[in-house]
């Protein structure tokens, strides 16, 4: 027989323990499998297994049906552990007694909390501490006010209640622990949020995260002091116990500094730019952790403490931060949270819910979360900020999350509050939760605050002889070379320059916080990455070489894809720019076809949605790529491929401009059906007005050329666009037309690429022999709608969008 030693979570006594007696033969590691008589849940491994599938299962299927409410990644979380654990599914006598023993249930204890150990690690690198210095007044008044304002109030609240409650309760004696630990704010907590929301590049998001770092700083601060108190009571020996802990923290706390931290930074110095850490290194790091985390627990504070302080020394980015990042993120938010959450639900006993203490927690937990929203909001009120986003801004701020359940189970286990207490403070942070983050999700449209800002800024609409803003996007070192080949061609001159604005896109790992810098204002390139340099320095070149009627500034934006489209816009509409130019997700070389990472074929569909400027997606096929205006003098060949609607009439007024070049030849082709080809273009339409304009100002001079081309169908159309093959260096066309035209029928069904309409997919589709590039334009002219109004747009003038994957002789993926 074996004796299994199982400590209870009751808050009477930290001592008290159960034995109980089992099988020495029984919850062995491995199972020798069905076939050999054995049953798999009689080892504790396969039960682990099957906790964790169940677990992450039930959070799945949880998140699929509450993410489109609006749900953050939480609450679907720690409902599936509840479900799934002692709570509902383990309270079924025969589902406990083979998923829920005792011993593989205290085994997959220990997995839990070192998983939390590797999750507040990766909660300290992702946060940027320097952060709290850099924000603003506003920012620290919502915070300290998002902090004080709950803690005044529910503490009266407490105050209040507690004169109805018996002194030998222990809700008497928690109540003020109560509303203090419901007031805290977390940094973590509002950037999960605004990333499930897909809201971290907003105007909202980006307040929210800096005040929320100012009201969790002051949170943790104050936390940390109750709970060593609490700590140093425990003990025998009060009167120099709080003191010890208070000055070991400090010296642990200076031992991460300046001993772990510039052990951390030899490392990066150590490796070369470009290239990925060693992995000696990465397992130095984590033997500094759990050194860490053990020394929190050797000091008397909790074993949490040491890893989250070693996670802020941690320097954010790469090759470091981003490194340990990418290694831990997944499996400890595939693996080890959803155990945590499993096992939290056994301190969750539902049967301790009672009407007494719901009319005593829940009272305290809605003022101090009423206070948080009234504390963040007033200064936002004060500084003139619209009612909804005010809003908007509290709740985020206010909602709750994994690391207030981190710090209710160490109150329970430090006898701050009873099991009792626990229950309904959990229930109050779930439902708290649950209702304030969909009304984020419906009342916030982050597009609202840049398609305010821009006011009909197109090309076509564009003064003559005037300032031209163009943003470029630049995701890969490769990408540079073909974009300044479409400005070369965009004929800057002294009265009409061109004001460029490039943008290089970096997908955001190893920090929480989105960054966007300036190289006008900060020109530091230890803080860009290696591939950055080279960008920054091709345009500053270019730059150079245009003195006069080219003005360029850099940018680079680090943030992840799904929200990336928000700060793009948003940068375009400050700049006030006429076109936002994107490459495409597909590259092709002499030798391989290059697809990049998904994400940026699902970021260009989000700025054809929402941008507030025309936009155009720059497809690299080849000839572009062999002309480098920084060295030698270019000529290009340009052909336009008019057909109808506003679209075209971008593109051909951007070629209209590119026709002043002298280096730049351009050819006209429009595509007519045969009634319309007597048609008078002069004060009929806006399509006639804009042809008979080329003509008037550039047919006379001999490099430049119209022509028309009839056609019946879409078989003729789909020959004439074949002919432009091997014609010209740059073909310009519209993305959306006339989808009922006949000219289109039975086009839409077989794109390989609907973003790029009906002509561009078939410049560029896999059956093309087409080695020039091309640039789908569309104009932006729906200013002012919403998110919404704009899809349906879009969906109603064009295809449904869909993704089609088709596979090619050579492909190589990044």
């Amino acid at each position: 027989m074996a004796l299994v030693n199982i400590t209870t979570n009751s808050s009477t006594a930290l001592n008290t323990s159960q034995w109980n007696c089992e099988h020495s033969s029984k919850f062995q590691r491995f199972s020798k499998g069905i076939f050999y008589g054995e049953n798999p849940l009689n080892h504790t491994l396969s039960v682990i297994t099957l906790q964790a599938s169940l677990v992450c299962f039930s959070t799945s299927w949880l998140q699929f049906f509450l993410a489109p409410l609006g749900e953050g990644s939480f609450i679907p979380q720690v409902l599936a552990g509840l479900l799934t654990g002692p709570t509902i599914l383990g309270g079924i006598k025969s589902v406990k007694r083979w998923l829920f023993p005792a011993k593989p249930f205290y085994v997959c204890n220990t997995i839990s909390f070192l998983g939390c150990v590797f999750f507040l690690f990766l909660v300290g690198i992702k946060i940027e501490p320097s952060m709290v210095m850099r924000t603003g007044r506003k920012t620290w008044a919502i915070g300290l006010c998002s902090f004080v304002f709950p803690v005044l109030l529910s503490i009266l609240c407490a105050l209040a209640i507690r004169q109805t409650l018996n002194p030998e309760t222990d809700l008497y004696k928690s109540i003020y622990y109560i509303a203090i630990f419901l007031s805290g704010g977390s940094f973590h907590v509002t950037a999960t949020l605004l990333e499930d929301l897909k809201l971290l590049n907003s105007e909202v998001g980006q307040l929210a995260l800096s005040s929320s770092m100012v009201s969790g700083a002051v949170s943790a601060m104050w936390e940390v002091f109750i709970i060593t108190r609490q700590q140093s009571t425990l003990q025998k020996k009060k009167d120099k116990s709080s003191i010890m802990m208070i000055i070991s923290l400090v010296v642990l706390v200076i031992f991460i500094c300046f001993v772990l931290r510039p052990i951390m930074l030899w490392m990066i110095r150590k490796t070369p730019k470009g290239k990925p850490i060693k992995e000696s290194y990465i397992i130095s790091v984590f033997l500094m952790l759990l050194v860490c985390s053990f020394a929190g627990e050797f000091i008397g504070e909790h074993f949490l403490v040491g890893p989250i302080l070693l996670g802020l020394a941690v320097p954010e980015g790469p090759p470091l931060g981003s490194a340990l990042v990418e290694r831990l993120d997944n499996i400890v938010s595939g693996v080890f949270m959803p155990l945590y959450y499993l096992n939290s639900s056994s301190s969750f006993k539902i049967y301790l819910i009672d009407g007494r203490s719901l009319a005593v927690v829940q009272p305290v937990a809605f003022i101090s979360f009423f206070g948080k929203v009234l504390g963040a909001m007033l200064p936002c009120l004060y500084s003139n900020m619209p009612l909804t986003d005010s809003l908007c801004l509290a709740l985020l701020i206010s909602a709750q999350g994994i690391t207030h359940l981190l710090h209710l189970q160490t109150c329970q286990y430090l006898r701050v509050i009873d099991d009792q207490t626990y229950v309904q403070m959990v229930i109050s942070l779930i439902w708290l939760t649950a209702v304030s983050t969909p009304v984020v999700k419906f009342l916030y449209d982050p597009s609202k605050s840049y398609l305010s800002l821009n006011r009909g800024k197109t090309i076509e609409h564009a003064p003559p002889n005037a300032v031209l803003p163009l943003m470029a996007c630049i995701h890969l070192e490769e990408n540079t070379l073909p974009m300044i080949n479409v400005i070369e061609m965009s004929n800057s001159t002294i009265e009409s320059p061109i004001f460029l604005y490039v943008l290089h896109l970096i997908q955001l790992v190893g920090r929480s916080a989105p960054v966007l810098m300036d190289h006008q204002l900060d020109f530091n390139f230890s803080q860009v990455s290696y591939h950055s340099q080279s960008i920054i320095n091709a345009f500053k070149s270019y730059e150079q070489q245009h003195t006069g009627n080219m003005m360029v500034k850099l940018f680079t934006s680090i943030s992840p894809y799904e929200s990336m489209h928000d700060e793009i816009c948003m940068q375009a509409a400050k700049q006030r720019a006429c076109m936002l130019i994107m490459p495409f997700h597909m590259q092709w070389r002499s030798t391989q076809i290059i697809e990049l990472a998904h994400p940026i074929r699902d970021l260009n569909l989000n700025l054809l949605r929402n941008a507030p400027c025309s936009v155009g997606i720059l497809v690299e096929r080849g000839n572009v790529i062999n002309n480098n205006p920084l060295t030698t003098v270019s000529f290009y060949s340009v052909g336009i491929v008019f057909i109808e609607g506003s679209d075209d009439r971008e593109a051909l007024s951007y070629a209209m401009r590119m026709a002043g070049h002298p280096n730049v030849t351009v050819t006209v082709i429009r595509l007519i059906e045969p009634g319309k080809k007597s048609r008078t273009y002069v004060d009929t339409d806006p399509d006639g007005d804009l042809i008979h304009k080329f003509k008037v100002d550039f047919i006379e001079i001999k490099r430049h050329d119209y022509r028309e081309e009839v056609v019946r169908d879409s078989v003729e159309m789909v020959n004439v666009i074949r002919s432009l093959e091997g014609c010209y260096d740059l073909i310009l066309v519209g993305r959306c037309h006339d989808s009922e035209s006949p000219l289109f029928s039975g086009l839409t069904e077989w794109n390989e690429y609907p973003e790029l309409g009906c002509v561009g997919d078939m410049l560029v589709s896999s059956d093309s022999n087409f080695d020039g590039s091309v640039l789908v334009v569309q104009q932006q002219h729906r200013v002012g709608v919403s998110r919404n109004d704009l899809n349906n747009s879009l969906n109603a003038k064009q295809e449904t969008i869909t993704i089609l994957e088709v596979p090619r002789e050579t492909k190589m993926r990044q």
